[in-house]
Parts: C-alpha cells; structure tokens; sequence
C-alpha cells in the first residue's frame, strides 16, 4: 500500500486523487479490499467538511468498493449519509449511479416499496440525462424491480437492455452481476439452458474485467446446473475453475468462497456422500447468517435438510425446514410492516400534494384577487389624482374668490376717494377760472380732497398688505437655512412679537429642547396659532392660558399648543385648516391664519398639523416634523 495513503489529500488535490484512484481500482477491482480502509477514513473527514461534490461523489466511490468485496451491509450506511446530499445539488453527475445503487440495495434486502418509489426518482432523473450509462442504471433497476414483482419476462428484456447500454457505454463499473440476476430470472421461467447462458456469459465478461470474484460466483452457479443435469465432469472443471479464480482474488475472495462450497456439498451430495456434503452446506449456512442476504441462507437450508434426512437425522431436517420456514416468515413480516409504512408513506404524500395543490389554488385565487387590487389601487390612484387636480383648482378658485372679495372693500374705497379728489379738483378748477371761489369754499374742497387721497393712499395700503399676505403660501418664496437654536426661546419671542401689548393671556412654555430647524417658518407658524387662541379661545378682557409643550419621539420633533378656551364648533373642526373659514369672517379677519400655518408646516418644515377640540373643552393643535432637517 502506498505511503500516500497517511495523509489525506490536501482539498485542492482531492478531485484528481479521486481520479487516480478509481483508475486504480478499475484497472484491479479486486484491489478493492486494500482500498476500503484508506478510503474510508478519507469520506470520514469529508463529512465532517459538510455538503460538497467531492465528499457525494467519493461516497459512491466507497459504496462500489464494497460493493466489489461483498460487503453490501456497509453500502447503506454510506448511501445514507450523502444522498440527502444530492437533493441539494451536491454530486450532480453521479446522482443518477447513487439512487440506482440505492434502489439495487432496496431490492437485495426485500425492500420493493422503497425501491419503486427511489425508482420514479431515478426515472426522472434519467429523463434529462444525456449518458447511456445513465440509462443503463435505469433499465437495470427496473429489471430487478420486475423481477422481485415475478414479472420475469419484462425483468429479462430490461436487464438485457441494461447489459447493452452498458457495453455501448464503456462503462468500467461493477455491472457483471447482473448476469446472476439474469440466470435468476431464467430459472423462475424453467429455462435451465438460458439459466446456464447468462452465467457462462458472465463468466467471461467478468474474467475479461479482472474481476474474479463475480467470475468465482459466476462459475459456482454454472457448476450446480451441470449437477442437477447430471454432468459431474462440467461441474468438477467449473469448480476448478472456480478454485483458480478464488486465489486470483486474494484476500477479497474470502466472502465468495462459500458459494464453491455450496457447489462442491451439491457435488458430494449427487455421489451419495451426504456426510461430506451436510459438512459442507452447514459451514455454508453459518457464513451465509452473517454475509448473506435472507433468500440465500433460506435456500441452503433447503438443500440441508433432504441430505439430512438420508443421513437419518430427521429432527435436524426438520429443524432445518423450520428455520428456513421462519426466516421466510420473518421476511413476509417485514415486507408487510415495509407495504405499511410504505402506504402510510403514500397517504401522507398524497396528503402534502393535496395540501399542495390547496395551496396553489389558494395562491392562483389570491394572485388573481392581487390583480385585482392592482388595478383597484391603479384607478384609486388615477382618480386620487383627479381628485387632487380638482381640490388644487378648487382651492385656487376659493382662493381667487376671497382675494376678490378682500380686495373690493380697500380697492373699491380707493377708486371712490380717488374719484372724489378728481371730481373736486375739477369744480374747484372751473370755479377758479371763472373767478367765482371765495377763500372758505376753497379751503374747503382742498380739506376734501385731501381727506378722499389719504383714503385712498390707505385703501391702496390695505390691499397691499393682503397681497404680502398671500406670498406665505409659497415656500420658494422663503429659501430658510436651518439654525440650531432653544426651541423655547423662538417660542416666548413669537409670543411677545404677535400678543397684544396688555392682553391677559399667559403662555406655559415646558420644552428646553436644542433644535436645528427652520426658525422663521416654526415662527411663522405659532404666531398664526397664538393669533388664534387670542382673537377664538377666550371673550375680550378674559385671562386664559396658552400652553407649549415639545418633546422628540422616534426621530421626530412633537409639539402641543393648547388652550381652556371655547373650543371649536363641531361642524366647524374638520374644515379649519381650508382657506377663508372663519367665525369673523368680514371683521376684520380674512379666515387665512390656519391656512397659512399648514402650509408652512407642510411646506417648508416638512411635517404635519392636527387639531383637536370639544366646545367648551379648549383646543388642542399638535404639529410634528422631522428632527433631520432636509
């Protein structure tokens, strides 16, 4: 063995070492015996590494090498640890060879209904495989599956077809078994000859592969058929045959051996040497217990207990009866607690499909209800647009309409004072003209026409000062850099700035928040509200308090103002943040204020007004914004 086999291969040497060493063993299967327990440490510490391609498709490597020394009892276990594996896109290239050989260890241990369900996999799999081999994977599993369900005629055809595809293949791995399972099928039909055929055939196609113990077991059953038909000297040189093969396996050969056995007892036995030939089949049993699958030793035993009986030893044929009889029995057991765990397997499958399907419908349903919400929303949105399109054309025609109405008074006094003045200075100047104005009419009419242009020059003023007024609404008229400040100080300034001088309001400021934020327009926004609370909340001449509380939540600045005023009127609430809503509306107030105040907290702090009233139960208006000024 080779001093490389200490050290594991370094990961990225592990594909090409893998390589070298399924070389090595094609090119002497029976090589493999050396090569389990190096083999066998390295998958180990694969595992350990978790999922990956090497580790799947060295497992496949481990599982044919013992496969190769007759030591199916250790396939499962590696099949087991890394198949899972392949469902998650590990080994992708030989999943196809490891479900086969999963489904081949089904069958060899009387598991049909595990094997027909792993088989539909493979099937599957085999579908989008382009390899022949692939497919002869395929066609050798549904032969044996067909041949554990006694279709023996379609189980021939497809191990006869699997047997081709191989050939066309080139495929180098342990597929001569199938001859074996070929003669089986032959001999349940009664055709000793093909029986015989399918053997000799094997023999030399595993010969021709060195492998010499699938050529042993071959030739063991090729002598048993020259003995039941009489031709002990066939037999006797199959034997020898046999013999030579078994030292060319070496040590791996120690497992076959007591398939010559059984053929050398049936050879005894067809020369009346029933001692010779008990001696025999009962060391064949007893290896058989520990190496062999339970159809085997149930057939020994059979063949035991009639040379017994020649021998007169009639209780131990018939103990040798009972216990084939009772390993038949435990088998139906078995394969009847595997068709229950099976069919419960099945139920529950079909359960999770029809929970599956429930599922999918649900889903179609609700992707159809989706749809529709879709296109609900879309239209909402679309019309929601509309609607927005008609309340800006609507606010801006209530707005046009109130500037009108507020302009007519200042304007219209204006254009009578002025025409007044004109009038005046006309008669004033045909009467100078005429010589008919003593000194009192015309200090009298200038003392006119000066009243009517200081109305005028005021009315002109007033109308103005509502235009400025209107410039609040437009936040690019107002480009404000943020400035850090005491939220508390900007509030007692506005204050003392919009009060009245002597009012009998008293304002509670609880903040001592240090803000950076847009001064002017926060200003701008409390004086509307502080306005408010004077000329709304309280009657004239009454003392009340105004309360200012501001505190950060989440990111955003809150801030309260209240009073214990009047409140507002239930039907008046919900409108009065719209322009021109008023209670004095036409004296003196335009019904602007709280219009303006959302617009600049909208606008230019980016935030959002809320107000909250019962009659008699003061107001409550609530602003927020972002505490990161944009």
């Amino acid at each position: 063995m080779s001093e490389s086999y200490g050290d594991p291969p370094r990961a990225e040497e592990r594909q090409a070492w893998l390589l070298a060493e399924r070389a090595r063993y094609l090119d002497a299967p029976c090589l493999a015996v050396d090569l389990l327990a190096p083999t066998q440490r390295i998958f180990e510490q694969a595992l350990t590494e978790g999922p990956s391609d090497f580790a799947v498709e060295l497992g496949l490597h481990l599982a044919e090498l013992l496969g190769e020394a007759w030591r199916s009892e250790g396939i499962e276990a590696v099949l087991d640890q890394v198949l899972p594996w392949t469902e998650r896109g590990f080994g992708a290239a030989v999943r196809p060879a490891m479900t086969a050989l999963r489904c081949r260890m089904h069958l060899r241990f009387g598991r049909l209904p595990a094997a027909l369900a792993l088989l539909e996999d493979l099937t599957r799999l085999c579908r989008i495989s382009p390899r022949v081999v692939d497919q002869a994977h395929r066609a050798r599993v549904l032969g044996q599956a067909l041949a554990a369900q006694q279709e023996y005629r379609r189980a021939i055809d497809c191990m006869s077809e699997a047997l081709r595809l191989y050939k066309q293949g080139g495929d180098r791995s342990r597929w001569v078994d199938l001859y074996v399972s070929l003669s089986f099928a032959h001999r349940a039909l009664g055709d000793p000859e093909a029986q015989l055929r399918a053997l000799q055939e094997g023999v030399r196609e595993a010969a021709s592969q060195l492998r010499w113990i699938a050529a042993c077991n071959a030739l063991s059953g090729v002598a048993e058929l020259h003995i039941a038909s009489g031709q002990p000297a066939l037999a006797e040189a199959a034997l020898a045959e046999g013999r030579d093969y078994l030292l060319r396996a070496g040590r791996g050969g120690e497992r076959i051996e007591k398939e010559l056995w059984a053929a050398e007892a049936a050879s005894l036995a067809a020369r009346q040497d029933f001692a010779g030939a008990v001696a025999l089949m009962q060391k064949v049993v007893a290896q058989s217990m520990d190496w062999s699958v339970r159809r085997q030793v149930v057939r020994r035993l059979r063949q035991l207990s009639p040379w017994l009986q020649q021998l007169g030893r009639v209780d131990e044929a018939m103990a040798a009866l009972q216990q084939a009889h009772d390993l038949e029995l435990q088998e139906v057991r078995e394969a009847g607690r595997q068709d229950t765990a099976a069919q419960l397997q099945r139920l529950e499958l079909e359960h999770a499909r029809a929970e599956q399907a429930r599922s999918e419908a649900h889903g179609r349903e609700l992707a159809v209800k989706n749809v529709a919400l879709a296109q609900a929303l879309q239209l909402q949105r679309e019309l929601q647009g509309e609607l927005i399109e008609a309340s800006k054309f609507a606010t801006l025609g209530t707005l046009l309409a109130g500037l009108a109405h507020e302009l007519n008074t200042p304007l219209g006094s204006a254009l009578t004072a002025s025409s007044t003045v004109a009038d005046l200075s006309r008669g004033l100047e045909t009467a100078i003209g005429e010589g008919a104005v003593s000194r009192s009419r015309l200090i009298a009419e200038l003392r006119a026409c000066k009243q009517a242009a200081e109305l005028s020059s005021s009315s002109v003023a007033r109308a103005l000062a509502l235009v400025a007024s209107y410039k609040h609404l437009d936040s690019t008229d107002d480009p404000e850099t943020p400035q850090e400040l005491q939220l508390q100080l900007l509030i007692r300034a506005t204050w003392d700035r919009t009060i009245s001088p002597g009012s009998p309001l008293r304002l509670e400021v609880d903040t001592r928040l240090l803000l950076r934020l847009r001064a002017r327009a926060l200003s701008e926004v409390l004086a509307q509200l502080f306005q408010n609370a004077e000329r709304h909340a309280y009657a004239p001449g009454v003392a009340g308090v105004v309360r200012v509380q501001a505190r950060v939540d989440t990111g955003r600045v809150l801030l309260s103002l209240s009073d214990e005023g009047c409140g507002i009127a239930p039907e008046l609430l919900p409108r009065i943040f719209d322009p021109y809503v008023s209670t004095q509306f036409g004296r003196g107030r335009s019904g602007l204020g709280l219009f303006v105040a959302q617009a600049a907290v909208s606008q230019r702090l980016q935030g959002r007004i809320r107000a909250h009233s019962e009659p008699g139960a003061g107001c409550r208006f609530e602003l927020e914004w972002p505490l990161e000024v944009q």
